[in-house]
């Protein structure tokens, strides 16, 4: 696996989770600090002994930054609290409770439409089971991390996959990392094909993460799991494909209503709209039940849809 010192003293740890990659990023200054922590198992098996290569044993870490809330990006962070007990675990207060208590994390993110709409991705969700993890700091947006007298990482506040999903800025290399704050229009497997669809939560919140990350001199946007991208041009092409497949749901789905006037379940528009949107697996159409209730319901919010009362809901035009 190719892990890389991508400017000086920021290295990208790259491991892989199924057939997809897992990015985190080190940031080597008189304090050390991680983004992301990857799977329980990800330390372990990447961080740690990339760390050890170029020197630094886990106990120098400062900071270990969990951008949000999913078991491959917080799962790691009780193996790195195992090898350092000093070391800060920090996140967005909106995502805590979720980092913390993994029943939390099955019920409210991963299987929160299982009444009544019938999905979700059952006890385990969707990643390998995080161990529960007690948060030391809290980060907020327009904070700075201080990593040595000429260089500064800011914080910054970019919801939609997550209520507390945050991204960090390194101004020294004019360079954005974004975890899973934006995917454009969807998430690639290790040979560039698609695994699955986006799968943000909270539409304006979404949308108004991608209107922001386009107002920033962005010169290098880092991800999670997406090819580097070291070009304004090409930050700027990812931003605007992810703001064009929230606009192709939008239109697909008020077309779909238009079409079945009767009205249609949350899990048949996955079934029958899903695979014009994308290239992934069949089996993968679940993942959009996510982007998907959050467009159904910003559009209930709008007065331009209604849901029934039935078991599995109904949606349809008012």
């Amino acid at each position: 696996m190719e892990t890389v010192e991508i400017f000086p003293n920021v290295h990208e740890i790259k491991s892989l989770f199924g057939d997809r990659y897992l990015q985190q990023y080190l940031f080597v200054g008189e304090r050390i600090v991680l983004l992301d922590a990857g799977v329980l198992s990800t330390p372990e098996s990447a961080i740690f002994p990339y760390m050890e290569k170029i020197g630094i044993p886990p106990q120098r870490l400062s900071l270990v930054i969990a951008m949000h809330a999913d078991g491959d990006h917080h799962g790691g962070l009780a193996a790195i609290r195992d090898a350092s007990a000093a070391t800060h675990l920090a996140c967005h207060a909106d995502d805590r409770t979720l980092i913390e208590d993994p029943e939390r994390l099955y019920q409210d993110r991963y299987n929160f439409l299982c009444q009544g709409h019938g999905l979700g991705f059952g006890r385990e969700g969707m990643v390998h089971s995080p161990r529960s993890c007690r948060i030391d700091v809290h980060l907020s947006a327009e904070e700075t991390l201080r990593l040595s007298p000429d260089w500064s990482l800011k914080v910054w506040h970019v919801p939609g996959h997550s209520a507390g999903h945050l991204a960090v800025y390194d101004e020294k290399h004019r360079a954005a990392f974004t975890s899973d704050a934006v995917q454009s229009g969807g998430y690639p497997t290790t040979t560039g094909r698609m695994a699955f669809g986006p799968t943000y939560y909270t539409v304006e919140a979404y949308l108004a993460s991608i209107e922001f990350l386009e107002r920033q001199p962005i010169e290098h946007l880092l991800t999670g799991h997406w090819p580097a991208m070291h070009t304004n041009e090409d930050a700027r092409k990812f931003l605007r494909t992810s703001r064009e497949f929230v606009e192709r749901v939008d239109s697909g789905i008020m077309a779909f209503l238009r079409q079945h006037r009767e009205g249609s379940t949350l899990k048949r528009l996955i079934g029958e709209l899903g695979p014009q949107l994308g290239s992934w697996p069949e089996e993968a159409g679940g993942f959009l039940q996510f982007a998907f209730y959050g467009h159904l319901e910003r559009l209930k919010q709008r007065g331009i849809v209604r849901s029934g009362t039935s078991i599995p809901f109904q949606y349809s035009l008012v």
